[in-house]
């Protein structure tokens, strides 16, 4: 579905602040309060956007975060996707391709909580056969940043 270059301007505003008044973007947008309202909801209705809290690790005291490449026993591929999921640690989970079967993302408070978890947890999961794990000293632009092209928008 086409959505319109308004509709990516009311994206882009959101993304920046999702509390951000309804008042306040239509007074940044030129468009009356009630549309902006209107088109909040059409967008959340229709999947296209989710208003979440994100957290923000390093309040929490989690300044590692790893990159961690896996890969898995074909057949058992489901069942290490199944019992990563359930790893607090991991934050991100995809399958990738080529010589690595899953990307993973994951947030430690120490080096020594890396370690542990690479070296015993991680490897206790069957059907992982090899990791490859990087530290990632700084996340440049996250994924809850992602904003799509302008011409995947429709002129208004």
């Amino acid at each position: 579905m086409k959505l319109s270059a308004s509709d990516r301007e009311l994206i882009v505003l959101l993304n920046q602040d999702a509390r951000m008044t309804s008042a306040e973007i239509s007074r940044q947008l030129g468009v009356a309060e009630r549309t902006v309202r209107n088109r909040i909801t059409r967008l959340i209705n229709e999947g296209i956007i989710k208003l979440v809290a994100i957290v923000n690790p390093l309040d929490f005291g989690y300044d590692l975060v790893v990159d961690i490449f896996c890969e898995v026993e074909v057949l058992q591929r489901e069942a290490v996707i199944a019992a990563l999921t359930q790893m607090p640690e991991i934050s991100y989970i995809a399958v990738s391709t080529g010589d690595q079967d899953l990307s993973l993302q994951a947030l430690f408070k120490n080096s020594t909580d890396i370690h542990e978890f690479i070296t015993t947890r991680l490897y206790r999961v069957p059907g992982i056969r090899r990791s490859r794990t990087v530290l990632v000293p700084r996340i440049v632009k996250d994924t809850h940043q992602w904003i799509p092209l302008v011409e995947d928008f429709q002129a208004d």
